[in-house]
């Protein structure tokens, strides 16, 4: 699989939707070396709980990833808000 398939196999992890919320990620940066690789992706979470107004966040996240065994595996992760 490749380095980018990998990437968005995690971006679509992270999406979810429910009655009341949604997560969106947002690629905005795909780095791919020899042996590791990182992406930063932008995360909004909105939520509309009943009778009250949508609360919206927002935050950057960074994926770094190695290759081991010839396998990318995620080694590392941070969210930041924004």
């Amino acid at each position: 699989m490749s380095f980018r398939e990998v990437v968005h196999r995690h971006l679509l992890a992270l999406e979810r939707c429910d009655r009341d919320s949604r997560l969106y990620a947002t690629p905005l940066e795909i780095h791919e070396g020899d042996s590791s690789g990182f992406a930063v992706v932008h995360l909004l979470y909105c939520e509309t709980p009943p009778g009250e107004p949508t609360l919206a966040r927002q935050s950057h996240l960074t994926l770094v990833f190695e290759k081991q065994d010839g396998e990318w595996v995620r080694v590392h992760d941070h969210a930041s808000a924004i």
